[in-house]
């Protein structure tokens, strides 16, 4: 019997089980993400250089999916406790944008050749303000642990700066989603 993966399990699993998900597990239904905001956790220390906890959006804007990052008020509380918006005057600190698609239907290079059956989060996108463009060089591959369930996903982070340049940076782990608020501006 496969196992059923929930959020404090993949938290739980050490690299080589994350990294087994991903090379064995299918992509999300990109179309299904959109409308819905995850609850995120950076898996590795070096989360905490972002900020450990955090949320991604999901929305539909000229035809094409995207999306965006929410920052969160960190509660020290590992991947348990609260993901509470950090607010930018009334609105929740929107910044991160992305492209989602699937892997397989972008060029193909050196970091994408053993997760071309996976999504990707790509930020090279024109949306980010000048003193965010350090964003543009994150890469993302997405799996749903669970086939079908598009409720979880884990996600497998690099910084991509050229085909023959690429840093890993971390696991990080997306659920607990619901009904975004509010759609970036």
């Amino acid at each position: 019997m496969t196992q059923k993966w929930t959020y404090e399990t993949l938290a739980q699993a050490d690299k080589a089980t994350l990294e087994n998900i991903l090379r064995t597990g299918t992509p999300p239904d990109l179309e299904e993400l959109n409308g819905y905001i995850y609850c995120g956790w950076n898996h590795e220390w070096i989360g905490r250089l972002s900020g450990i906890k955090f949320k991604k959006g999901f929305y539909k804007k000229d035809g094409l999916n995207y999306g965006f990052n929410e920052t969160v008020v960190q509660d020290h509380q590992g991947f348990l406790g609260q993901w509470e918006s950090g607010l930018h005057k009334v609105r929740p600190n929107q910044l991160g944008y992305f492209k989602t698609a699937y892997a397989r239907d972008q060029p193909v290079t050196k970091l994408s050749t053993p997760y071309l059956h996976l999504a990707t989060f790509d930020y090279t996108v024109p949306f980010h303000k000048w003193y965010l463009i350090f964003f543009s060089v994150i890469k993302d591959f997405v799996v749903c642990p669970n086939e079908g369930d598009n409720s979880l996903m884990l996600c497998k982070a690099y910084l991509h700066f050229s085909d023959s340049f690429n840093v890993f940076y971390c696991y990080f782990i997306l659920g607990h989603r619901y009904k975004i608020r509010y759609l970036p501006w």
